[in-house]
């Protein structure tokens, strides 16, 4: 696993964990150092295999 690759999933983790407390799409992506939630999403749906929306909503 390479650096970026660990870097990416350890904000993942943590948008989950903000995510689960009911903060949005926007506030997590900004709050896990993604400047566009664009690029979050992509980085999301790739490791979590959803949408962080969808994510949410089935919690």
């Amino acid at each position: 696993m390479t650096f970026y690759e660990w870097r990416t999933q350890v904000r993942v983790g943590h948008a989950l964990i903000l995510l689960a407390d009911g903060h949005d799409t926007a506030y997590t992506a900004r709050a896990c150092g993604w400047a566009n939630p664009s690029h979050f999403i992509a980085a999301f749906t790739a490791v979590v295999g959803t949408t962080p929306g969808r994510h949410r909503a089935s919690g």
